[in-house]
């Protein structure tokens, strides 16, 4: 087959593929991590990502996702490449996988199975993990995600290469995230492990191999089962709300000092920390289905995750790419301006509005217009766009929050 037909051929098919409204932690989650990561890079960063990735690999099929013309903007079409390379990486394993390409497809060369997962082996005693020794290897994402780093940031390396690279930095940050991703939990059952919650199921006894539901899938697919998608709006508009609301609940600002960027183990020992905890908690029963308690709760979980997620993949790039976003700027401070604040100031809007101290973000994320003030940072004065997060009823009120958040940087006088 000629490679303009193979190309056309293997783009309509992901395209099929990806028009269907069947999302999970490979699809939606990953997104939503790539998502809120292209919302913390820099402009020059999010350009020379998507000028490497555009350089990958012909048999790779991942330059084939960036569409160079359209009726949306270059923007929007860069954000929607960039999510789609995180999923790239399932994308070649069901293509690879698929008989109809068998023969096709070179791509089959990317799909690494043993990639996706890095687990440890261990066994629960009074509700805690003990870590077992002596099992057969359990996945090298850690190792794999450090050799991708290293890859990106050596300047003698291909583009061709970090364009892959970043493919799979991308989708294992994300994975690692999942805590089954961390987890072979052993057990009379499970002598061997129970390989990442695939053979802890939650269907009764008996239940006929296609329709048995096991917890890793369960974890997979929790956005989607509790925020479903409607068919009303694009699936962009469906992964910016999502990711928008996660960053809500958990700011940058909130997370920052917890990022360790490029400390992948620490990564890995993060997320297995949540297993005892959160995953195989004592309200979870083998062959039931978990309990609205255990449901909130799993939620919960991955909604931070996937912020955790996102932050630090958007961080790593800008510390291999460029300079940090936010390098010495705290991102919550408070000040007093004329609140509330108005998209569109008037006679009218300005005579509602009064001095008041108020807790602002300074390192907003999303595409929003925002407005901006001159405030002194640090000691630099600088023009800086905000969201407002909370207004007080008094000067006193913002101290008191101030010193039990460990706010620092806090200025009454007049903008």
């Amino acid at each position: 087959m000629k490679r303009g037909v193979l190309k056309f051929t293997i783009l309509t098919a992901m395209l099929s593929v990806m028009a269907l409204p069947a999302f999970c932690w490979d699809d939606v989650g990953h997104k939503i991590t790539a998502y809120i990561a292209w919302q913390r890079m820099t402009p020059q960063v999010r350009e020379r990502v998507i000028e490497i990735m555009r350089q990958a690999p012909e048999d790779s099929t991942l330059a084939v996702f960036y569409r160079p013309y359209g009726v949306e903007s270059e923007e929007m079409r860069r954000v929607d490449f960039f999510m789609i390379a995180s999923t790239w990486p399932d994308i070649v394993r069901d293509f690879g996988s698929d008989p109809r390409f068998r023969n096709e497809v070179r791509n089959r060369k990317y799909h690494k199975g043993n990639w996706h997962y890095d687990d440890t082996f261990w066994k629960q005693v009074g509700g805690k993990a003990e870590p077992l020794s002596g099992f057969a290897e359990g996945g090298v994402a850690v190792a794999k995600l450090n050799e991708f780093d290293k890859l990106i940031r050596n300047p003698a390396a291909r583009d061709e290469d970090k364009a892959i690279a970043i493919a799979w930095i991308m989708h294992l940050v994300g994975d690692l995230h999942q805590p089954l991703h961390t987890s072979a939990r052993v057990t009379d059952e499970e002598p061997k492990g129970d390989q990442g919650g695939n053979l802890f199921l939650l269907t009764p006894k008996g239940t006929a191999r296609d329709k048995q539901v096991n917890l890793h899938w369960f974890w997979d697919s929790i956005v989607g089962r509790n925020v479903a998608y409607n068919g009303k709006m694009s699936e962009r508009e469906y992964i910016e709300r999502l990711a928008m609301r996660f960053v809500k609940k958990h700011p940058y600002s909130s997370l920052q000092s917890k990022l360790n960027i490029g400390d992948f183990d620490e990564l890995q020992r993060e997320s297995f920390a949540l297993n005892p905890i959160d995953v195989f908690s004592s309200d979870l029963i083998r062959f039931s289905e978990p309990s609205v308690k255990y449901k909130k709760r799993a939620f919960a979980v991955a909604e931070k995750q996937l912020a955790l997620a996102g932050y630090r993949m958007g961080e790593l790039f800008n510390t291999a790419f460029g300079a940090p976003q936010t390098a010495a700027v705290p991102c919550q401070i408070i000040r007093k301006v004329m609140y509330p604040i108005y998209k569109k100031q008037t006679p009218e809007t300005r005579a509602k509005a009064k001095p008041t101290a108020v807790l602002l973000d300074v390192c907003p994320t999303g595409p929003a217009a925002r407005p901006t003030i001159m405030v002194a940072v640090n000691g630099k004065t600088e023009a800086r766009a905000f969201d407002v997060i909370k207004a007080f009823t008094s000067e006193d009120e913002a101290r008191a929050y101030a010193a039990a958040n460990s706010i620092k940087d806090v200025n009454f006088s007049d903008q």
